[in-house]
């Protein structure tokens, strides 16, 4: 099960890293070709992309406090299957349906982060749990390290986000399996009858 567990936390926090930081970096040139009908300034952008932010940060106490009430593996299956389709609409939408898009499809990925987080503390010893916490972030910031060429490699082929969308989809479906492969909750001991 620790095999499973830990297999689960490198593929969560691989994938998750790479959608995360490129979906953060790319977010105001999306904004800047799509949302043109709403405004055409550096400064509406900046404040659109910044109210998008804001809104998705609350994902993370928001999932927190689901997280003490639900099961790791519910919370996980449901904020990744979340992911799948969100990115890939996220690639064909403009103007006010792309905002609108991106509050939710960003509520989401920042979602994922606590996610990571609990299933370190939740399956590793007290005296194990910051070297485990160290190599999840080597492991995040290796892989987001790949986002910014990926953004700048599609997008200077085709021209456009639409295919960087349908990637970062796909990620997300890898994550989605690594989330329905996560352990369930294993039941509590019976008492043996007397």
């Amino acid at each position: 099960v620790l095999a499973r567990v830990f297999g689960v936390v490198a593929v969560a926090t691989a994938m998750g890293g790479i959608i995360f930081n490129a979906t953060t970096v790319s977010m105001p040139k999306v904004f800047d070709e799509r949302l043109a009908a709403l405004t055409d300034t550096t400064f509406g952008i900046g404040v659109l992309v910044c109210i998008v932010y804001l809104i998705a940060a609350m994902a993370q106490l928001l999932v927190g406090w689901w997280l003490d009430r639900r099961s790791l593996k519910v919370v996980f299956v449901a904020v990744t299957a979340m992911q799948v389709p969100l990115l890939w609409l996220a690639g064909s939408l403009s103007g006010y349906a792309m905002l609108a898009c991106a509050v939710v499809m960003m509520f989401f990925v920042f979602g994922q982060i606590p996610i990571n987080d609990a299933m370190i503390a939740k399956y590793t010893a007290e005296e194990w749990r910051a070297r485990a916490y160290a190599v999840r972030y080597v492991v995040s910031f290796g892989a987001s390290a790949l986002a910014v060429p990926l953004i700048a490699g599609v997008y200077g082929r085709t021209g456009g986000f639409e295919p960087l969308f349908a990637i970062l989809a796909a990620l997300a479906a890898v994550t989605l399996a690594a989330a329905l492969a996560f352990p369930g909750v294993r039941p509590a001991p019976q008492p043996v009858p007397a």
